[in-house]
């Protein structure tokens, strides 16, 4: 604004005037979001926010400053358009977009012109507000022109409060100059926007409510008059394939584009030979319809042309071949836009020749009835032809009598019934029911009973046709007694062959000697038994279809002949001892015996093994017996002795080995003890001599001071500290020297003793991990552990160090290999019946079922050649299962760790003294 605006009210007044402006705002916006004429509600909204956006730069912009009021004055020009604009919307009017945007362009154009240049305000805002008050007041026309609304005075009223915003907005611009009556102005424009905001909120609440029920209404009416076309499109669909179907020409509906039927009724097939089926998707020249294509293409130039055709005559080939003349008539029509052609087509060729063919079809009719009834009675089947209503016989052939028993003159004009000709009237039925439902019946099974009173089986087979007016229906007939005789005895004579086959074949298996079965012709085996695949070692696979050359029975040229001229003149072979091959390339004896038979037409020979391999083996060995008996049991008697004394001398050697093994071990152990001992030592005797040496310097300058007279009070009072604070720290690091030793005295004591004592386990194990520390100290491996206390044993604790050292250097060498941390677990456990579990755990590599199944065993090691003497784990069992009198258990994974569980009792049991010397 270009005047000078009060200071005390106006701030106030311009903020009120926003926050009204911005919930107006946000509520039309709301509206919009409901979707309640949410074009015109999105235009309100955009109006009230050009509001808010000019009353903002009014309060926050400089009102001598002639950016902010350009800005301010185009936010008016949208505010007004936005406005008018929701305003036409609501009331269904157009908005013409190009003129809005073109006002909205001279008005910005004018704001920029005038603004540059030296036009005093009040001319420069004129047009604007005047325009924008015009437009105000258009709007308020807009609503006070609302006649047919039910809520024609809200509008009026609406109307009424637009008219006085426009009424404000065109004198705005004076009321610049008149600073008394700004603020008045300003509040009073308040009250209009919330008052015209809030009615624009009512507005479309009632319209979206009138809108809402006009569309009820709408739907309503919409949906019946949508049943009732529907309902009569039905009526007419169903009277349109009536009529389309019981119309006596050809009709067919085909597409113009590409001549595809789409529907053709019951009389085409009758015309052109072509079913329904074949028809619809094809068009004319697919079917091969018309002899003269260039008939066609008139037909069609002519149609496409008028619309129609009438009475077009062609020439059309039957689906048989034939040709014949046909009338057409047709008319071209449209469905939702595409052209259908409907044709009527009528068959002239018959009314042409119409009595031509009758005479021809009078004689045809005679040869015919000739030629049937010559058929008829030539027929070696029985034929019947009887009415289909009534079930009366019309004719027989010769054949009747034979099958029936009644002559042609006793059935012609009575019914099956009347003569009781079914043995089962309920096949009657039958028959009828499925030749009135697939119009004809095959090959089905019927008894008749003659007129004698026995019954034959027949074949029938029958169709119904019509003649006439009249459907008849024609049987015929085939006595199949002989056939089911023989069937009878066919299946008969197969039940009984099946019957001993399955005999002999269970004979065959179950025979408790190997039975084999061979064509003679090809000397193939044909089949084994069970027992003669279980004598052989072979799968059944692997035998039949072999020969017995192939599987090594009798294979000399000469017995093989013999064998075959005995075979083929006694018929049959006892006891001939053959040698065979088994599966595993041993010779087994058995006795052969074959007997030839003839099977399936083929000479088959089946033959048995006895097996005679060990009787002859035991007759052999009682001959070798028997001549050298006396020089077997010398020269046995002088083996015995020798391999005694050799395996005396062995035995001796390998305790002797295993002895000094099992020591060199334990002394490793021990050695690798005292050296990470006197490593652990090395550190408290280092303090303690440095510690030794300084006293020793103090001590030697204080006495040359007392020599030299030059001795001060401070002097000796700094030897005393440091004397007082140097014994005691020689004495705490000598203390840990002693406690060291002498945990290490009694492990060694233990380790290289088979002393047996009673001991507190914990406090053994704990003395056990100080003289064991140095070995993973500087390792990035650690030791956990779960001792229980109070455990009380009388037992070695000797081997038992050697076991936990035993494990702690298998995990620090195999355990941990390739890990950069890991983890040992010991812990101890009381269990009943005086035991304790002992459980030494790594989560290191773990192994693999190789591995443990070999673990414990001598001189096995994974380690070979670099040091490792395999020993470990088997002197850790033996010491466990010996001398302290328990069991041990492994439990691994790879790359799940190890777990070494011992029960032990507490009291360990009372060994000999060479047991003793070896646990020590």
């Amino acid at each position: 604004m270009s005047s000078i605006m009060p200071s005390t009210y106006l701030p106030a007044a311009m903020v009120t005037s926003l926050v009204t402006s911005f919930l107006i705002m946000l509520v039309l916006f709301y509206i919009q979001y409901l979707h309640l004429h949410p074009r015109a509600s999105r235009c309100w909204a955009l109006a009230y926010a050009c509001l808010v956006m000019q009353q903002l730069c009014h309060l926050l912009g400089d009102a001598q400053s002639p950016v902010f009021n350009l800005v301010a004055d185009v936010f008016l020009s949208g505010y007004i358009c936005y406005l008018w604009a929701g305003t036409r919307i609501f009331h269904g009017v157009t908005v013409f977009v190009m003129p809005v945007m073109l006002s909205f362009a001279i008005a910005v154009l004018w704001l920029l012109m005038t603004s540059l240049t030296a036009v005093h305000s009040l001319w420069r805002m004129l047009p604007v507000y005047l325009a924008a008050g015009v437009v105000m007041l258009g709007a308020s026309m807009t609503f006070l022109r609302t006649r047919n609304e039910k809520h024609v005075l809200g509008f009026i009223l609406l109307g009424v409060l637009l008219g006085f915003k426009g009424a404000y907005l065109a004198g705005s611009p004076f009321l610049q100059n008149q600073p008394e009556y700004l603020v008045l102005g300003l509040q009073a424009s308040t009250l209009l926007d919330l008052a015209i905001g809030m009615l624009f909120l009512v507005a479309a609440l009632l319209r979206q409510q009138d809108d809402a029920a006009r569309m009820n209404d709408n739907l309503k009416q919409e949906m019946e008059e949508r049943k009732n076309i529907e309902r009569l499109s039905r009526d007419r669909e169903t009277l349109f394939e009536k009529v389309f179907q019981m119309v006596p020409d050809v009709l067919a509906i085909c597409r113009e584009k590409d001549g595809r039927y789409l529907d053709v009724n019951r009389h085409w097939e009758t015309i052109t030979g072509y079913s329904r089926e074949e028809t619809l998707g094809r068009y004319s020249l697919e079917l091969n319809l018309w002899i003269d294509v260039s008939r066609r293409a008139e037909m069609l130039a002519t149609l496409r042309r008028d619309g129609e055709i009438n009475n077009f005559e062609g020439l059309y080939r039957h689906k048989l071949g034939h040709a014949y003349h046909v009338l057409i008539s047709g008319t071209l029509f449209d469905v939702g836009g595409e052209p259908y052609i409907a044709y009527a087509m009528q068959d002239i060729s018959a009314l042409r020749k119409v009595e031509q063919l009758q005479e021809q079809a009078e004689r045809d009719l005679q040869e015919r009835e000739k030629l049937l009834s010559t058929v008829f009675q030539l027929v070696p089947d029985t034929l019947t032809i009887t009415r289909m209503t009534t079930g009366e016989y019309v004719d027989v052939n010769r054949n009747w009598e034979p099958m029936s028993g009644y002559t042609r003159e006793e059935a012609i004009g009575h019914t099956s019934n009347e003569i009781q000709l079914w043995e089962q009237p309920e096949q009657r039925d039958e028959l009828i029911r499925q030749i009135q439902l697939h119009g004809e019946v095959r090959n089905m099974q019927i008894a008749f009973r003659h007129k004698q009173g026995y019954t034959s089986n027949c074949r029938v087979s029958g169709s119904k046709f019509e003649t006439g007016d009249e459907t008849y229906l024609l049987l015929s007939s085939r006595n199949i007694d002989q056939e089911l005789s023989a069937e009878t005895a066919r299946l008969h004579a197969e039940s009984l062959l099946r019957e001993n086959e399955q005999k002999y074949s269970t004979l065959f298996q179950l025979s408790p000697i190997p039975l084999g079965l061979v064509d003679v012709e090809t000397d193939c085996i044909v089949e084994v038994n069970d027992v003669w695949l279980k004598e052989l070692g072979y799968q059944r696979q692997d035998i039949v279809g072999r020969t017995t050359l192939d599987m090594g029975i009798i294979r000399q040229a000469e017995l093989r002949a013999k064998f075959n001229e005995d075979l083929g003149r006694e018929k049959k072979i006892d006891q001939l001892e053959v040698r065979i091959s088994n599966q595993a390339g041993e010779e087994v004896i058995f006795l052969l015996s074959a007997r030839l038979i003839r099977m399936h037409g083929k000479a088959m020979c089946i033959f048995s093994l006895l097996n005679v391999t060990r009787q002859v083996q035991v007759e052999q060995e009682i001959r070798e017996m028997t001549a050298q008996l006396e020089e077997r049991v010398r020269l046995r008697t002088l083996n015995l002795q020798q391999a005694n004394a050799e395996l005396a001398a062995a035995m001796e050697s390998l305790r002797h080995t295993q002895d000094e093994l099992v020591r060199s071990e334990k002394m490793a152990a021990l050695g690798s003890l005292v050296a990470g001992v006197a490593h652990e030592l090395n550190t408290p005797i280092g303090n303690s001599v440095t510690v030794a040496s300084t006293l020793q310097d103090q001590t030697r300058d204080l006495v040359r001071d007392i020599n030299d007279g030059k001795l001060k009070r401070s002097v000796l009072d700094h030897y005393l500290e440091s004397a007082t604070t140097g014994t005691a720290l020689l004495m705490r690091t000598l203390g840990m020297a002693r406690e060291l030793i002498g945990s290490f005295k009694q492990v060694a004591v233990d380790q290289s003793s088979n002393h047996r004592r009673q001991f507190d386990l914990k406090v053994a194990l704990e003395e056990l991990i100080v003289t064991l520390a140095p070995m993973y100290k500087n390792t990035p491996y650690h030791l956990v552990t779960e001792l229980a206390p109070g455990i009380g044993m009388d037992s070695y604790p000797g081997p038992l160090g050697q076991i936990m050292t035993n494990f702690m250097t298998n995990a620090l060498t195999h355990g941990f290999e390739g890990r950069e941390s890991g983890e040992m677990r010991l812990s101890t456990q009381l269990l009943p019946d005086d035991q304790v579990q002992i459980i030494f755990a790594d989560n290191g590599i773990g192994m693999t079922e190789q591995i443990q199944k070999r673990v414990f065993d001598p001189f096995f090691t994974t380690k070979l050649g670099q040091g490792g003497s395999g020993l470990g784990m088997n002197i850790a069992y033996n010491l466990v299962t010996g001398v302290l009198g328990g069991e041990i258990r492994l439990e691994s994974k790879p790359e799940e760790g190890t777990r070494f569980i011992l029960v032990i009792p507490l009291q360990a049991p009372q060994l000999s003294s060479e047991s003793e010397k070896k646990a020590g």
